[in-house]
């Protein structure tokens, strides 16, 4: 005969709903992470998808947590209301109702938060997409030694008197009809501090501490057609050179250059050049070419946060939206304009480039 009890100690309790939709997220972020291809991305939104529940933590003892101290503070109101006095003294309301509201913000925040990843979670997808898309690696744990080198090799990179930081990079690939090339497209964060005098509301004269945020981006290269140059739409501090000014009147309102010697820059500034770089000037906020000693090339621009600032329609809530979303090819086309551009200045500056009916 069987024994009731311990057949009943055999079956295993199903999962919670909770731990069920934690290891859910925490398999679908090492997935995403570890992707290599669209496919990969897709069939984690399938396995999303295919969860047997709601993708909401439940929070039944977090509610309760935040609704009873409300309750009972609602009730000694009531009483001291009846008993005391007919108004409440804000005594009163700093040791009753003060408490109670700082437990239920801190319980709204953890429950926002908590469910505000799985939304983060659908974004990080889709920048993972996005970077498979236009052929991008990010540089996370490279990020340190690229900084110490970009300091080191271009002047652009030294902004800001009190502290300066990559915040984001990628390495990508770059085909043209003519040459192709490795880069790193960057993000540099910085600030400038200064101390400023003030007159407070009594007239008392006072100095404080401004301290101003930037943001610049740029793409780094390889660059064998001009060495020890610059061409500058916004000042670089550092940087010095012979002055030089191409035949175009618009180039010279746009840019200021600087070269190792004055040959250098009438050699590179060809007519084409000169037109290609003024077309740029109208997309590209604040560019700036920066070309060193060891044959490198620095084009930095105010105007890059094409990647934080990509548009996503769809999250795990709308699963075969989602899927429909990321198997659409999504370029960056502000990027890819950059990389057209160091292309162009690659095929005006070949020795073996010959314009046709030359």
């Amino acid at each position: 005969m069987t024994d009731r009890g311990s057949t009943a100690n055999t079956v295993q309790r199903k999962p919670q709903h909770n731990q069920r939709l934690k290891a859910l997220l925490e398999q679908a972020a090492q997935d995403i992470e570890a992707a290599r291809s669209e496919d990969q991305l897709v069939a984690v939104i399938e396995r999303v998808k295919a969860f047997d529940g709601p993708l909401v933590y439940h929070f039944v003892w977090s509610k309760a947590l935040m609704i009873v101290p409300c309750v009972i503070a609602g009730l000694m109101s009531l009483i001291h209301i009846a008993i005391a006095s007919p108004s409440i003294s804000e005594e009163f309301l700093l040791t009753i109702w003060f408490p109670c509201g700082v437990i239920a913000l801190c319980g709204f925040m953890y429950m926002s938060g908590k469910n505000g990843r799985i939304r983060k979670l659908s974004e990080r997808l889709y920048i993972r997409n996005l970077l498979l898309d236009n052929r991008l690696r990010e540089l996370g744990a490279e990020l340190p030694a690229l900084q110490q080198r970009l300091l080191t090799d271009f002047f652009e990179l030294r902004r800001g008197n009190h502290s300066r930081q990559l915040k984001a990079g990628y390495e990508g690939y770059y085909q043209g009809h003519t040459h192709a090339f490795t880069y790193r497209f960057y993000h540099l964060h910085y600030v400038d501090r200064r101390t400023e005098t003030y007159t407070d509301s009594k007239g008392n004269r006072k100095t404080r501490t401004v301290d101003t945020h930037f943001d610049r981006y740029g793409i780094v290269m390889p660059f064998q057609f001009v060495s020890q140059m610059a061409i500058l739409s916004t000042r670089v501090d550092g940087l010095k050179g012979v002055s030089y000014q191409p035949s175009s009147n618009r180039f010279n309102r746009q840019f200021k250059v600087l070269a190792g010697t004055e040959m250098i820059a009438a050699r590179f500034l060809k007519p084409t050049i000169v037109l290609a770089c003024e077309e740029a000037a109208s997309r590209f906020k604040a560019l700036n070419l920066e070309c060193n000693a060891q044959a490198s090339l620095c084009m930095s621009f105010g105007n890059g946060e094409w990647i934080a600032s990509a548009r996503q329609k769809y999250d795990f809530k709308t699963p075969d939206a989602f899927i429909a979303e990321v198997k659409e090819h999504t370029v960056l086309p502000e990027l890819h304009a950059a990389l057209d551009f160091i292309h162009t200045l690659m095929v005006y500056s070949d020795s073996n480039f010959q314009k046709a009916g030359e």
